[in-house]
């Protein structure tokens, strides 16, 4: 293990020494920024400006993410129930993963308001990821523990909620932790269209000053926010699922 820090610490190293001489140096053009410049330009810009965009898209990022994964969860759930639909709830998740985001912000532009539109855009870019994740774990529960809550009675709905939800749930945090990235994405794409605060709506206004260094500012805090929602989400399934990774770890041995 601490072979494999040093070496993923070492690799580190020597992208970010790499990217601050290609930057110094601008043998790629003066699109690439420095890390150091970056750095402080984020120093320079400070909580007073990504204070007044952060909460605007971590908003519409969350709204979107909570009732994208809420419908995906239910579509799975009747899926499950009633199996003659799920032809059509895969062809409606297909078509809201294979067409474009940038595509469909400026019809949801026209219609919504800028911070409903985000959300809705971060809604379409979770539902699809979700929807599969949490099909796929529904249909892997233990067979007899199925045929042990319907020889006491129970119908499709008590073997869903009391045996499938339950084996499902590594599945769908794991499909949750996909759909956190493709949230922001989404909202950042919609904050795009024409509105005045988000980040998306800072990169807008950066690249049209061609203000690289806030450019790559404004990217580097999406990531650094993408990747802590990720590992926040991986702690709650660590914590909610301990016996997801006892699994893995049985397995692997």
């Amino acid at each position: 293990m601490n072979q494999r820090r040093y070496l993923a610490l070492a690799g580190s190293a020597t992208v970010l020494a790499a990217w601050q001489l290609i930057g110094a140096t601008g043998v790629l053009g003066p699109a690439i920024a420095p890390p150091a410049e970056i750095v402080t330009g984020l120093i320079s810009d400070g909580a007073a400006f990504y204070t007044l965009h952060v909460p605007v898209t971590l908003t519409s990022a969350a709204a979107g993410f909570f009732w994208g994964n809420l419908a995906a969860l239910c579509c799975a759930a009747i899926v499950l129930t009633v199996p003659a639909i799920e032809k059509l709830v895969l062809q409606v998740g297909i078509a809201s993963a294979c067409v474009p985001l940038i595509a469909i912000a400026p019809i949801l532009a026209a219609c919504f308001n800028g911070p409903v539109t985000s959300a809705i855009m971060a809604a379409v870019s979770v539902f699809f990821t979700t929807l599969v994740g949490t099909l796929n774990g529904l249909r892997h529960a233990d067979p007899v523990s199925e045929d042990l809550v319907r020889a006491y009675g129970g119908g499709r709905y008590l073997v869903l909620r009391k045996v499938q939800l339950l084996y499902a749930l590594p599945d769908i945090l794991t499909a949750l932790k996909i759909a956190v990235p493709a949230a922001l994405l989404g909202t950042v794409i919609g904050e795009f269209m024409g509105q005045e605060r988000g980040l998306g709506a800072a990169l807008v206004v950066a690249q049209q000053s061609s203000d690289v260094v806030r450019t790559w500012g404004i990217t580097l805090v999406c990531s650094a926010l993408a990747a802590g929602s990720f590992l926040l989400v991986a702690a709650v399934g660590r914590y909610a699922t301990p016996w997801a990774a006892e699994t893995t770890t049985e397995a692997r041995s």
